[in-house]
């Protein structure tokens, strides 16, 4: 049996119906459908489609590409003539990863906060300036260790903490989480939303409660469970003050883990809760089924579940090549050196909807629904009742559809224009770019009355609207990271081009008698993680650079160590993350602050194997020494300051990215490089 008193676990019967006032399917025969957009028929508020950029720094290396490249990712994401991401979700930083890299915390210790380290506030800064109706929110991965615990009072004062930051960058938040895919506090919110009120930020929508459940079967296979999932809402329709607390009721993967969109669910206790149920997540799609998987599972959310707000995870990948994630999102930019960076196709999928809707659009009753067996169509319509959108696609309903060309007839209605339709489409198929949002000829309605064929694999939008347009930058040709690499600080606070996996590595104050700053590992304890079971054997802080292809090269450094127990270290030739990005592969070379030293081979899913170990004397707390781990072939060398204190062989990594890691200590370096 499930408490509600405190810590909720997301648990209940299946409770699925059609959705509430679900939309008429058109008329149709095999081929055709006959579909009717009144806008006096007005349905529930669009709250818009966006894409996350936490869960991990996945847009950690974006700050540091060039200048025009840089511009042109950020129209790509934000627009106007890209993607026109309208909901902008921020991971509240928290010095740990969730997936291919760790984002900082404003406040690593108690009291003192730092609001300008780390690449998020200018990421939203930008996102803002080209979109000042964009909506900006906030949810926990991780914490800080001093929080304590998930759920915690503490933990309030750091989401006011970070509200406070985002407040001081000019950032309005909208909408604010409690905790990723950690279930939920009834007390922890309603606390929350107290203290919103009294601080001023009496505006914020909050949402529970970002997550999914699967239940196990008897044949051993795990499903999605829609009941646990959306539980949230049947907690909140039997707690009034709960019910009160919140703004929305969000859920993860409910169109599929990865999100497919052939079956959206919901369930009925959560949408006759009366708040807006948001697919806050809509996690992992990548590959050549991508944007048909997203356009399908927006219009498949709204008809078969209600959804009205749509996150896409992750929006880019700016990350070292290589990680877990690589490849994923809207623009891969793994190469800030050449500048090289590519667009998806899912980026205009995305467009054939944002690019014809603004949040506070609403949905057109009786006008969504399924053309067939293979597509799904949604109108909307604007505040005035005058301008419209229709959305189709067909893609196919089913794992495996036959797919043939669908003919839809059209009738306004209900005050809309029917002056001339405007015409986008995109191959959802396709991996030619010429194939995506692309303006077709515009259409002139007879009688409010209009038809059109809809081309197999195409997601097409037919608009009253103007203002479309599509971007093409020029794109650097791709070129792998060169040597030689020195750190120097970012417009992030952090070493360019270095990418946290775990921990904090920040620009401050060199100490020990060095001018100038200093890169410094600030996180002073373990946080608390997303994933619980990091707790008992936490990772250590590291951060990585490079390139895959880096072979022979050595990877320097001085450090300064603040106490005996305390340790800093080299990494080398990392070459693998596995399924987890706590584990890596390669090689490792640490120095501690009692002289002892270790060279190691770390392997993903197994423990280190001990190279060479042994203790150097001079070495102590408060004094810089230089350490090297050098590369060539099958020898590796280790060294402290000048003196070689190891010479090794192993063939087990032949290239990879060059790092520095840390035992969670305030561990300085200074003079960070990596030369051929």
């Amino acid at each position: 049996m499930c408490g509600v008193a405190g810590l909720v676990a997301v648990c209940g019967a299946v409770l699925l119906q059609p959705a509430s006032g679900a939309p008429a399917h058109a008329s149709h025969s095999a081929d055709s459908s006959r579909i009717t957009v009144n806008g006096a028929r007005r349905g529930p508020v669009f709250d818009g489609l966006g894409a996350a950029d936490g869960g991990g720094a996945t847009g950690r290396l974006l700050i540091d590409y060039p200048a025009a490249q840089r511009t042109q990712i950020l129209d790509y994401l934000f627009g106007p003539g890209g993607a026109d991401l309208q909901i902008l979700k921020l991971e509240i930083g928290g010095d740990s990863s969730q997936a291919d890299g760790a984002l900082p915390s404003v406040e690593h210790r108690r009291g003192q906060v730092d609001c300008q380290s780390g690449y998020q506030w200018w990421l939203a800064e930008q996102a803002v300036a080209r979109d000042p109706h964009i909506l900006l929110a906030g949810l926990q991965w991780s914490a800080p260790g001093w929080v304590g615990s998930v759920w915690s009072p503490a933990d309030i004062g750091y989401v006011i903490d970070w509200l406070n930051c985002a407040r001081s960058h000019g950032l309005r938040i909208s909408y604010l989480g409690g905790w990723n895919e950690r279930g939920f506090s009834m007390s922890w919110f309603e606390r929350l939303r107290r203290t919103l009120d009294t601080d001023g930020y009496g505006y914020i929508r909050l949402m529970a409660a970002d997550t999914f459940s699967n239940r196990t079967l008897a044949s051993g296979r795990r499903v999605y469970d829609p009941s646990r999932t959306w539980y949230v809402a049947r907690v909140a329709a039997a707690h009034p003050a709960f019910r009160a607390a919140l703004g929305v009721i969000a859920a993860h993967d409910t169109c599929g883990g990865p999100t497919r969109g052939f079956r959206c669910e919901s369930t009925a206790a959560a949408r006759r809760l009366g708040l807006p149920l948001w697919l806050s997540e809509l996690g992992a799609m990548h590959g050549p089924t991508a944007p048909a998987d997203l356009a399908r599972s927006v219009s498949t959310g709204f008809i078969q579940a209600g959804i009205t707000g749509y996150v896409q995870w992750p929006m880019i990948t700016a990350t070292p090549p290589g990680l877990l994630y690589a490849g994923h999102g809207l623009v891969n930019a793994t190469q800030p050196q050449s500048g090289h960076y590519a667009v998806g196709p899912i980026t205009w999928a995305i467009a054939q909807i944002t690019q014809f809707t603004r949040p506070g659009w609403r949905y057109v009753n009786g006008a969504s629904g399924y053309t067939g067996s293979s597509g799904t169509y949604v109108a909307y319509e604007s505040p005035d009742h005058s301008d419209w959108s229709l959305v189709t696609e067909n893609a196919g309903r089913h794992p495996h559809p036959r797919l043939r060309p669908r003919r839809i007839t059209v009738h306004l209605s209900g005050g809309l224009r029917d002056g001339p339709v405007a015409v986008w489409s995109t191959n959802l198929d396709s991996s030619r770019p010429s194939a995506w949002f692309v303006h077709r000829p515009d259409l002139h309605p007879s009688r409010g009355t209009f038809s059109y064929a809809i081309k197999p694999g195409y997601a097409v939008t037919f608009t009253s609207t103007t203002g479309q347009s599509r971007l093409s930058a020029r794109v650097p040709p791709s070129a792998p990271m060169r040597l030689p690499y020195l750190a120097a600080p970012d417009a992030s606070n952090e070493p360019w081009g270095l990418a946290t996996q775990e921990g904090s590595f920040v620009y401050r104050p060199c100490l020990g008698g060095v001018t100038g700053s200093c890169i410094e590992q600030l996180t002073p304890r373990t946080p608390v993680f997303w994933i619980p079971a990091m707790t008992k054997a936490p990772p250590s802080p590291y951060a990585l650079t490079g390139g895959p292809g880096w072979s022979a090269y050595t990877v320097s450094a001085r450090v300064l160590l603040p106490a005996a127990a305390a340790s800093a270290g080299l990494i080398g030739r990392f070459s693998h993350q596995g399924t987890d990005p706590v584990q890596f592969s390669g090689y490792q070379f640490d120095l501690r602050g009692d002289g002892s030293w270790r060279l190691a081979r770390n392997s993903f899913g197994g423990p280190a194997r001990v190279l060479a170990s042994g203790r150097v004397a001079g070495v102590g707390p408060g004094r810089w020494h230089a350490i090297a781990l050098r590369l060539s072939g099958r020898r590796l060398t280790a060294s402290v300051d000048g003196h070689a204190v190891a010479a090794v062989t192993s063939s087990a990594y032949r290239s990879g990215l060059a790092g520095i890691e840390s035992s969670y200590a305030p561990v300085q370096f200074t003079d960070l490089a990596v030369r051929g």
